[in-house]
């Protein structure tokens, strides 16, 4: 079992509203039996409060057990994720003060000038909040001279409109580039794409059926996998797909589709052409980071051990 931890006495109420969901772990009841201590404050939120709380027909105050359960979770992770609750052994949820250097008391002076700054805790709020007032000035006091926003009064607070930017001239390099690809390729469907893409990589044999059996074909079965990814890749569904010049009815990509497109399936099959396309790359030209960008200025990335991205 999980043992949570706080360095703060204030987020006490969140370990507080799970004895009692401990404690009842194997009941039946819908409620929770009267005189149980449970943990309300701070822990229920105000929106959910009309939800969790209820009341007998003699007018007495009672709980939810499956509402409460609900919100204690979602308040435990919360506080997790800022670390103002930690676990005992982890490490991604670790005590936050393991992540500070253990002479950092006795370095603070030092510390404290690296890190630009001041020793006193009041100068820091106080610098930041000039700032910000300084800043909030010089919004109030140029908004209305720029002609490329307004405010609109349509929405309720007032909706922010920026005017659109006059187009560039298409660098010249990238105009060429084009003129290049179209000479060589052509217009390619975009089905060619993925086909070619699943044939380079292999990605079609992440997906897995449900079952142990299968009467199809390989041959079958990555026309329909090639169909389904397609169909539901571009929004166009699996009946326009289906009206294709090929051999498979609607109801066979349909099955095909429920049997083998899963959330882990398809993730991994992400992944193995995400790879694949960051092995594909000149690190001469593109380095070796772990993110890209594709066509559709959609940006793909990836972490390891860097907290920024992660």
């Amino acid at each position: 079992m999980l043992a949570f931890r706080f360095n703060n006495n204030e987020h006490r109420p969140v370990l507080d509203g799970l004895q009692p969901i401990l404690a009842h772990a194997d009941a039946k009841t819908t409620y929770y039996p009267p005189g149980t201590h449970v943990q309300v404050k701070h822990v229920v939120k105000a929106d959910w409060r009309e939800f969790a709380l209820d009341t007998d027909p003699k007018g007495k105050a009672r709980v939810v057990r499956l509402v409460y359960e609900c919100c204690v979770l979602q308040a435990l992770r919360d506080c997790l994720r800022c670390k103002e609750i930690w676990v005992v052994g982890a490490d991604r949820w670790r005590n936050p003060d393991e992540d500070l250097p253990q002479d950092f008391d006795a370095q603070r002076t030092e510390n404290y000038r690296k890190l630009a700054l001041p020793l006193a805790a009041l100068e820091f709020p106080e610098a930041v909040r000039l700032e910000m007032r300084e800043e909030l000035d010089k919004l109030h006091h140029d908004l209305p001279k720029l002609s490329w926003l307004s405010i609109s009064d349509k929405y309720l607070g007032g909706a922010i409109k920026l005017n659109p930017l006059d187009a560039l001239p298409e660098p010249k390099n990238l105009r060429r580039l084009k003129k290049y690809i179209e000479q060589r390729w052509g217009t390619t469907p975009l089905i060619e794409f993925l086909k070619e893409a699943v044939l380079r990589t292999g990605a079609l044999t992440e997906l897995t059926g449900v079952g142990t059996r299968t009467s199809l074909s390989e041959a079958d079965l990555t026309e329909r996998l090639l169909l389904c990814t397609y169909g539901y890749g571009t929004n166009s569904g699996l009946r326009a797909v289906a009206a294709g010049d090929h051999p498979h009815t609607e109801e066979d990509i349909r099955y095909t589709a429920r049997r083998y497109l899963t959330p882990t399936g398809l993730k991994a099959m992400a992944v193995a052409i995400a790879n694949a396309t960051f092995a594909a790359r000149q690190e001469t030209i593109w380095g070796q980071g772990t993110t890209t960008v594709a066509s559709d200025s959609t940006h793909f990335a990836a972490w390891d051990r860097n907290i920024f991205t992660e």
